[in-house]
């Protein structure tokens, strides 16, 4: 389904279908992915209304809109009136790598609106502006071999990095199924993400951490020591997050255990029920 917002069509599906008298968990996907990625991880939270988006730029929701529409804060205030569209007062938010940081800053933006947040790879962003401008570069290269190579040849790149070293392990239909939805985006609009929401240009929310006061569950992989880190340096800044670490898996836990990965969000939620 599509729905308009400030000029913006944006997808949208219900995994489980939608009653009104069930909470809803919102999912935000991670760069070069789509809503699809999490259609196979949720198979016994039946008693919650999975809504997964597309974020601008990505899978089914338009591309080919004004740069400063990939903004963070206008996608947070884009996905604030979806929901509300949506007749969705309040919602467990779910955000995994670029949407664990979109999710952070729509709770920090929006703290009315989410009752728990959910971080899986996620990070507040880059603290120094030093740090802040050394990505921003890099990621103003990586956008603009994007935009002057084939999809193909980003997408073989972009698996080769070692933060996805642990993804070939999985299955070959998994693997498949992953670099297909890569494959399956829009050059532009990945370029436009990382010059308009990349780590290098978003705000850094490091000193406001104590400032949210959600409950927050920060998901990582053992084998992905440097969002661990971040991890750790979060808690002290928020000493009220809490951290699970999920064995033998890198950095994109809810593909690699799928079913570890549910069953930490279904035990998680369950104390707040």
């Amino acid at each position: 389904m599509k729905s308009n917002v400030n000029g913006v069509n944006y997808y949208y599906e219900w995994l489980s279908g939608y009653q009104a008298d069930r909470s809803t968990l919102v999912c935000f996907h991670g760069f070069t992915g789509s809503s699809q990625t999490f259609v196979s991880v949720f198979q016994e939270m039946t008693d919650f209304n999975i809504l997964v988006i597309d974020l601008i730029g990505h899978g089914k929701t338009d591309c080919y809109v004004h740069p400063y529409r990939y903004q963070i804060d206008c996608l947070c205030q884009d996905i604030a009136l979806l929901t509300k569209q949506l007749g969705i007062e309040y919602f467990v938010l779910l955000g995994y790598s670029m949407g664990a940081r979109a999710a952070l800053v729509f709770t920090y933006l929006y703290p009315q609106k989410v009752q728990q947040l959910i971080l899986e790879s996620g990070s507040p962003g880059l603290e120094s502006a030093t740090a802040r401008l050394r990505r921003k570069q890099s990621d103003e290269y990586l956008a603009s071999f994007i935009m002057s190579h084939p999809i193909d040849d980003f997408v073989n790149k972009w698996e080769k990095l070692p933060l996805f070293d642990s993804q070939k392990r999985l299955t070959l239909h998994v693997q498949k199924a992953i670099r297909q939805e890569r494959l399956a985006q829009q050059s532009f609009g990945l370029a436009c993400s990382l010059w308009f929401m990349g780590t290098g240009v978003q705000p850094s929310l490091w000193q406001e951490l104590h400032n949210i006061h959600v409950p927050i569950l920060l998901i990582v992989g053992a084998l992905d020591p440097k969002f661990q880190q971040i991890a750790i340096e979060m808690k002290e800044k928020q000493p009220n997050l809490t951290i699970e670490i999920v064995d033998d898996v890198g950095h994109c836990v809810h593909l690699e255990k799928p079913s570890t990965f549910e069953k930490i969000i279904y035990s998680f939620l369950a104390k707040f029920v």
